[in-house]
């Protein structure tokens, strides 16, 4: 496999928690914890968990919308992290974001026209050469070029995101980072945006993060999916070995809570149902921070957390990870 073209290494990020009267720091949050993730030329990384787990923070950190406290964030062999102003605006042509919420992420006061072509007029293109890019993106991502005279409230949420999306790709990015880019939209729709980035990044050859808690959706769009807990990766390989043989038990029963069409499947199948809640990220447990809910914890795991380990070329970060072909519910049932 080549180099990757963007390397995320033991980034931590804490979000500060105050109070009081006078709003005095008494604590941290670690939403992201000693993450470690590749990302090869051409390839779309799925980024899946429950909500609260990291994923959105990843992003934002990646790009230095949230600086992280550690850690390094290289980019064809330039550290984000370690930019200076000019370093960065230079980056961000590189590497550029669609966010979650088609209805708050675009300026209501602004035509779409100068929404979609703010990037050009921050580096400088002209006006006259600004106004012909933004017709040909507006195409590119199935709106017409008259669309750009118009203004956000006057489109559907679709149409809001494929703005978005036309915003993000205007620079020519080699890095896109989709921030469950479908989430709020309905299920037609879904299918129409994700047929869009699918086509635009064969065409472009971007390399994409993408986002979300549907594990269906990360299926049909990823090569390779990230599963996170709790502000860590636990597991992360090709689609496919993690799909059908998955070895952490976190990625495990969330996949038996994944709807099968064959009503024979469905019905035999057996549905791991994990219990207790998340722990809060302010006061993780020790050790594994999966082992309050995981139903083959040991005493190891309360005392030393696991590292990630490859196993059949998939990184697992479990003491006791699940070997191929073998099932959580069948391990469950031999104890």
């Amino acid at each position: 496999m080549s180099e990757p073209i963007l390397r995320v290494e033991n980034v931590v990020t804490r979000y500060p928690i105050r109070a009081g009267l006078f709003r005095r720091m008494v604590g941290h949050v670690h939403a992201l914890n000693d993450v470690s993730i590749d990302l090869f030329p051409g390839e779309t990384l799925g980024v899946v968990g429950e909500s609260g787990c990291g994923k959105t923070t990843l992003g934002r950190s990646i790009l230095r919308l949230i600086e992280p406290d550690s850690g390094r964030v290289m980019y064809r062999g330039m550290d984000v992290l370690a930019a200076n102003d000019n370093e960065l605006r230079s980056l961000r042509k590189e590497l550029q974001i669609v966010f979650q919420d088609p209805y708050a992420s675009l300026n209501p006061r602004l035509p779409v026209n100068e929404i979609v072509g703010e990037p050009l007029a921050v580096h400088g293109v002209a006006k006259s050469e600004r106004r012909t890019k933004v017709g040909e993106m507006l195409s590119e991502v199935g709106l017409l070029p008259e669309h750009g005279n118009r203004y956000p409230h006057e489109f559907s949420g679709g149409q809001r995101q494929r703005i978005g999306i036309a915003r993000a790709l205007i620079l020519n990015p080699a890095v896109l980072i989709l921030d469950e880019p479908v989430s709020a939209l309905d299920v037609s729709i879904q299918a129409q945006i994700l047929n869009l980035l699918r086509r635009i990044q064969q065409e472009k050859r971007i390399s994409m993060i993408f986002i979300a808690h549907d594990l269906s959706v990360v299926r049909h769009v990823s090569d390779r999916v990230a599963v996170m807990y709790l502000g860590r990766v636990v597991e992360i390989g090709d689609r496919k070995s993690l799909y059908e043989s998955p070895k952490h038990p976190y990625t495990a029963s969330l996949l038996s809570a994944v709807p099968v069409a064959d009503p024979v499947t469905e019905l035999s199948r057996q549905r791991i149902v994990l219990h207790g809640d998340v722990p809060s990220p302010a006061n993780p447990p020790s050790g594994c921070e999966f082992r309050t809910r995981c139903p083959i914890a040991q005493d190891r795991c309360a005392s030393a957390r696991p590292a990630i380990q490859e196993i059949d070329g998939v990184g697992v970060a479990c003491h006791f990870p699940l070997h191929r072909g073998e099932s959580l519910a069948g391990r469950l049932n031999r104890s």
